[in-house]
């Protein structure tokens, strides 16, 4: 694939189970806006019956950057399921109050699940000046967003233009944040804020492994409102205000920490 366009006209195409996008630099609009360069992974794909790889060419050949707009550049809504992307890059582009990429969000729509991201890097995101946003915002969906694995995440924001790598926030009734998330293999370089922000009651069995955290400008993990969180092999260094902070204690409900060196 070398367009957008062909890339979710091919997702769309159920007898496929592999799309290769040829290296390059890919502009894409905001993912809310659902144009025809945006990648808005919703409704249009969730019937979709056989899994599917979305690859780049090499990892890291591919950069998702922005058109100019906000840079919500991957939303995966709608039910949506049963796809891994991998290799990609996200950059140059500032995210609002959201994330560059998206889980949820919509209290009138049904979360993804079974979504798999390998290899995923970010970086030069947001503006310093003026931060805003996460790298990955989890958030509120019918019936949550569940069964997300994300392997191999590398997230540079040492310029501190976005708030968190890693942010799960807001429920409502009906509407509940994301569960069984599992994201290993994860480096953060900076951040303004926090690397990881567990703030709402209903995200519940977020894992998070064998990962390192360098220099937030904050504290590296936040936990807030209690829902399920596990730290397991997490090195934090350098953080500017500690390495875990929570106003529930050192050792909240709902926290596990396995081997882990949070500074």
């Amino acid at each position: 694939m070398t367009s957008i366009p062909a890339l979710l006209t091919a997702l769309a195409n159920n007898a496929l189970d592999e799309i290769v996008v040829a290296n390059g630099i890919y502009h894409v609009s905001g993912a809310a806006a659902k144009g025809p360069n945006s990648l808005w992974i919703g409704a249009k794909f969730a019937s979709r019956t056989r899994p599917i790889l979305v690859r780049a060419e090499t990892n890291g050949g591919v950069t998702f950057t922005s058109d100019g707009s906000y840079f919500g550049a991957i939303s995966f809504q709608e039910g949506a399921h049963d796809q891994t992307w991998q290799g990609f890059r996200f950059a140059y582009g500032a995210p609002m109050e959201s994330g560059v990429i998206m889980f949820g969000g919509y209290a009138d729509k049904v979360g993804a699940h079974h979504i798999t991201l390998r290899n995923i890097t970010v970086d030069h995101v947001g503006n310093a000046a003026d931060p805003r946003g996460h790298v990955v915002y989890f958030s509120h969906s019918i019936g949550g967003s569940h069964d997300i694995l994300i392997d191999g995440f590398t997230v540079d924001d040492s310029l501190g233009g976005v708030k968190s790598a890693l942010h799960f926030y807001h429920s409502e009734s009906g509407a509940v944040n994301a569960w069984n998330v599992t994201v290993r293999n994860m480096r953060v370089t900076g951040t303004r804020l926090f690397a990881i922000v567990v703030w709402d009651s209903t995200a519940a069995n977020i894992v998070v492994e064998d990962s390192t955290i360098t220099g937030a400008k904050g504290w590296a993990v936040r936990f807030e409102e209690p829902g399920q969180l596990t730290l397991r092999r997490v090195t934090s260094t350098g953080s500017v205000s500690g390495g875990f902070y929570s106003s529930l204690g050192a050792n909240p409900p709902g926290t596990k920490f396995d081997n882990v060196s949070l500074r």
